[in-house]
C-alpha cells in the first residue's frame, strides 16, 4: 500500500503532532509499505509562517491534483484535505481513499478554552474568534465531513465525529511509543520510607496542562515530605517560570529541564517513580503513555485521553480535572505506600506495553482497507 501523510507543520521527531506523523511512516515502512510525507518544509522557504498555515490546505490539494493516483491512501490531518476533498468532484471520488486523523480534536479544545474564560481562568485573545475559534473550526469540520473515514484518539472525540460531522464509519485508534521505550527494565522503588520519592511533570508548562493545579498539589506534598524531588521536563519555558508557582525553599529540590531530545527521556526519567499529568485537555496522552513505559506510576485527570489509558486503581489514579486536592491525596499515598507505588508502577508499565507503535500501524493499516471496501460499495451502489 501506498500512503500518504499530511501534517500542517514542520517535521519534527522531538515534537507532538508531526513527531507522531513521523513514527507512523516508519513504522508502515517497517511493515512493507510505502510511506511519504507532506508538510511545511515542502511549501516555499520565502512564504512566512502563518501564511503556511493559511495556505497548506491549498498546497496540499495542488500537490494531490497531479500525483493522487499514486496513493492507495492519504491519511491527512485535520483541516488539511478539505480543499482537495472539495475541488476533486469526480476525481475525487475514484483517487486514493481519504482518511481524516485527529491529532486533539479542536473543536473540544475550544469548547475547554471558552469555558474556562467564562471561569476566569484563562485570556482569549481579541483574534482568536477569528481563526482558531472561528475559520479553523470551519476547515477541521469540513475536512471529517468530506472524508471516507476518520481516526480519532479517544471516544469523545469519536462521539463529536458521529454526533456534528455526521460521521459514521470511524476508527479510534491511539498513538504509539518508540521501540527504545518498550521492554525497559525497571528498578522497584526503596521500601525505606524516609528514602527518595521523585516526580516526574512532562510537557509544556501552561494552563491546558494544568500547571496551577499542580503546583497547588505539588507544594503542599514538598512541604510536608522532605524527600520528595519534582522535575520538571519539556516545559517550553525557564525556570524562573516554574518558580514563580512555588515557594521560594522548595526551588532546589525542583529541576527544570525546558527542552530535550526524544531518545534522551528514558534517561531523564530513570531514578523517577511518579508522574503527575494534570491536564485539562488531551486528545491522546503521549507524555503519559512514554512515563508508563519508564515505570512510573501515574496520577493524572479523568478526560478523555488520559482515563482511555489508565484505569483507576489499577494502573494509575484518576482525578476530577482541576481537582488539586485530591491530586494531594493520591500523591501522598503513593509516597507513603510504597508497596502500593510498586504496584502501581509495575502495572503502568505492563499497560504501556500495548502502544508500540508496529502494532498501531497495523491496526491503522486494517482501518485503511475498511474504509477503501467502504469506498468502493458506496461507487458501486
Amino acid at each position: 500500500m501506498k500512503i500518504l501523510l499530511t501534517i500542517h507543520h514542520y517535521l519534527n521527531p522531538n515534537a507532538g503532532a508531526e513527531g507522531v506523523t513521523m513514527q507512523l511512516a516508519e513504522a508502515y515502512r517497517r511493515l512493507g509499505h510505502e510511506a511519504e510525507l507532506f508538510a511545511y518544509d515542502h511549501l516555499p522557504k520565502k512564504l512566512p509562517f502563518h501564511a503556511k498555515r493559511l495556505l497548506f490546505p491549498y498546497f496540499v490539494s495542488r500537490a494531490l491534483r497531479s500525483a493522487a493516483a499514486a496513493y492507495d491512501i492519504v491519511d491527512a490531518s485535520s483541516g488539511d484535505a478539505w480543499v482537495w476533498a472539495t475541488a476533486g468532484g469526480r476525481g475525487r471520488r475514484k483517487g486514493p481513499t481519504l482518511v481524516a486523523r485527529s491529532h486533539g480534536l479542536e473543536h473540544l479544545v475550544h469548547e475547554v478554552l471558552v469555558q474556562r474564560a467564562k471561569d476566569g481562568q484563562h485570556r482569549l485573545s481579541w483574534k482568536y474568534p477569528i481563526y482558531h475559534g472561528g475559520f479553523r473550526l470551519w476547515e477541521v469540520a469540513q475536512s471529517f465531513r468530506k472524508a471516507d473515514g476518520a481516526v480519532f484518539l479517544n471516544q469523545a472525540e469519536q462521539s463529536y465525529g458521529r454526533d456534528k460531522f455526521g460521521m459514521n464509519f470511524t476508527a479510534v485508534i491511539g498513538n504509539g511509543i518508540p521501540a527504545y521505550l518498550i521492554g525497559r527494565e525497571i528498578a522497584q522503588t526503596p521500601l525505606e520510607a524516609d528514602s527518595n520519592v521523585a516526580i516526574a511533570v512532562v510537557g509544556r508548562y501552561g494552563t491546558l496542562k494544568g500547571s496551577l493545579d499542580a503546583a497547588k498539589a505539588l507544594a503542599p506534598l514538598m512541604r510536608s515530605r522532605a524527600n520528595v524531588t519534582v522535575t520538571f521536563l519539556g516545559t517550553q519555558c525557564e525556570a524562573s517560570k516554574v518558580h514563580e508557582d512555588y515557594p521560594a525553599e522548595l526551588h532546589a529540590r525542583i529541576r527544570v529541564i525546558p527542552r530535550y531530545k526524544h531518545e534522551e527521556l528514558p534517561e531523564l526519567l530513570k531514578g523517577h517513580h511518579i508522574k503527575l499529568f494534570a491536564t485539562v485537555k488531551e486528545g491522546f496522552g503521549m507524555a503519559l503513555v512514554e512515563a508508563m513505559a519508564c515505570g512510573l506510576a501515574p496520577v493524572t485527570t479523568k478526560i478523555p485521553g488520559p482515563s482511555d489509558i489508565v484505569t483507576d486503581g489499577h494502573d494509575g489514579f484518576l482525578l476530577a480535572p482541576g481537582d488539586a486536592d485530591g491530586m494531594y491525596r493520591a500523591l501522598d499515598k503513593l509516597v507513603s505506600d510504597r508497596p502500593l507505588l510498586n504496584r502501581i508502577r509495575t502495572e503502568a508499565y505492563r499497560t504501556a506495553q500495548r502502544y508500540g507503535w508496529d502494532d498501531i500501524a497495523r491496526r491503522t493499516l486494517a482501518y485503511y482497507e475498511e474504509c477503501r471496501d467502504n469506498k468502493r460499495r458506496k461507487s458501486s451502489s
